[in-house]
């Protein structure tokens, strides 16, 4: 929950003698928990997807003891402390995001057929990666920036993040910036942290060379398109500002209000009511912040792979849930070309997924995007098409926010009645505020499997992968 100064940039000096003013990303970005759980399965190492000192799981411990809403604050403080501040910021060198995410395969050794790049749907994109045998690399950063809506107004957050943004965009062409207001999902973070999401639209230079040491020639670079649509307040021409998030609440509802907003509201301790809107600026539909891709870098990818000999495949779909669709399909096909057993389903959620123990174990991983009704929807979907006589493992989403589209812990368990199943995460007293889940729901995992029958993680041919794809385009349109 806590990094060093060191990790936000502040106190290091260079080779070269001069200060590095380099930025970490947001503690909740998945592009560098991707990169570095990619990077895991290539040098055959396990990753976690967090790391907590020693100190910081015993004081989930003590939280875990307390109200929920005073562990909402400590972490709520926590945040904000480590959160980095606009004028620094405002500052930021987009380079140096992109070789924070390339430094995280500095040990990979030989070169790959294939190089994902693209959206970063967390879990999906994942398993897509290290199926695939090849590293990731992300189109979208996002910084957390000290600061915040106390009162869940758009006022606030809006004037910060545009201050920030404008100064960016001037010095980085290559990025739209994306402000991210949800103080329904993020409403315990929203008060104290503002998120800005800055997405490539251009190839860095960084990634081109990367790109020709590590692909073998020939190779494939596979663009992750994720069609997410959500309306949008335009800025300015880079810059646009997006309320709420992917979910179980549509996103008008964001804006014109409604009573189980205004129920939540109140419940949160908050006094705002109805929706939430830019005044004078009329809403569009635009890639959604989250896990939409944004046009440019795949134009920018397709022009560098027929300069250098490569191929570029791109894999589209509308919906975020489409991809881990296809990852779970995957996953099956190399178990039958292996005559391998499946050992079970891995249900993950959000910021929740190991492909490096699915991959050892034989399981199939089914991500969720939240803990939201419309993941649920897709779950249940999918276990319908799995044999019911696998076990599943299950982690309800550990979170700080209770919001109208969240699905009771009651209701994920009876969607697995039927089957043999074990909860390695919150539990169902403490549901979703069970800190300790956050880490204690790998390990348990791990507990859980029989490791002797594990073995090291093999990968499935594009060629294989390829052919799956129209099986999920017909499913999804």
């Amino acid at each position: 929950m806590g990094r060093t100064a060191d990790e936000n940039g502040q106190g290091k000096t260079s080779a070269n003698g001069m200060k590095n003013t380099t930025i970490v990303e947001s503690a909740e970005s998945a592009s560098p928990v991707i990169t570095r759980l990619v990077a895991g399965v290539l040098n055959a190492k396990h990753e976690p997807v967090f790391k907590f000192a020693a100190w910081e799981r015993l004081g989930m411990r003590v939280l875990n003891r307390l109200p929920a809403q005073v562990a909402r604050s400590v972490v709520r403080w926590q945040f904000g402390r480590s959160a980095i501040s606009p004028q620094r910021a405002r500052l930021l060198n987009v380079e140096h995001l992109v070789h924070q995410r390339l430094q995280d395969y500095h040990a990979l050794e030989g070169q790959f057929p294939v190089v994902v790049l693209g959206s970063a749907l967390a879990g999906a994109t994942a398993h897509i990666a290290s199926i695939l045998g090849g590293p990731y690399l992300p189109q979208p950063f996002i910084l957390g920036l000290r600061g915040g809506s106390p009162d869940e107004s758009v006022e606030p957050h809006l004037a910060l993040t545009s201050m920030v943004a404008e100064e960016i965009l001037k010095r980085n062409s290559n990025v739209k910036a994306i402000a991210h207001f949800d103080p329904i999902h993020d409403g315990w973070l929203t008060r104290s942290v503002s998120h800005l999401r800055l997405k490539l639209i251009d190839l860095p230079p960084a990634y081109g060379e990367f790109l020709r040491g590590i692909l073998t020639p020939g190779g494939t670079i596979l663009y992750l398109d994720c069609r997410a649509q959500w309306l949008q307040f335009p800025i300015s021409k880079r810059f646009v500002y997006q309320v709420g998030g992917w979910g179980g609440i549509p996103a008008q509802e964001f804006i014109s209000g409604s009573e189980r907003i205004d129920r939540a509201l109140k419940a949160a301790g908050s006094t705002h009511r109805g929706g939430w809107s830019v005044p004078g600026i009329e809403p569009g539909w635009s890639p959604e912040s989250e896990w939409g891709s944004e046009p440019g870098l795949d134009q920018a990818l397709q022009s560098f792979a027929e300069e250098h000999g490569y191929r570029f495949q791109r894999v589209q779909f509308d919906h975020p849930h489409d991809f881990s669709r296809l990852a779970l399909e995957a996953h099956k096909r190399l178990y039958t070309k292996q005559d391998r057993e499946i050992a079970g389903v891995l249900v993950e959620i959000f910021t929740q997924y190991d492909p490096f123990t699915v991959l050892q174990a034989g399981l199939l991983p089914l991500w969720l995007v939240f803990n939201t009704s419309d993941s649920l929807e897709f779950m249940q979907d999918m276990l319908g098409q799995i044999s019911p006589a696998l076990p599943v493992f299950f982690s309800g989403l550990a979170t700080l926010s209770r919001t109208p589209d969240m699905v009771p812990w009651d209701v994920w368990a009876s969607a697995f009645e039927g089957r043999p199943w074990l909860n390695i995460g919150a539990g169902p007293r403490r549901y979703p505020e069970d800190l300790v889940a956050l880490f204690r729901w790998g390990e348990r995992l791990r507990e859980g499997l029989d490791l002797t029958r594990m073995m090291p993680p093999a990968r499935l041919s594009l060629e294989e992968f390829s052919k799956l794809i129209p099986d999920i385009a017909s499913i999804s349109t």
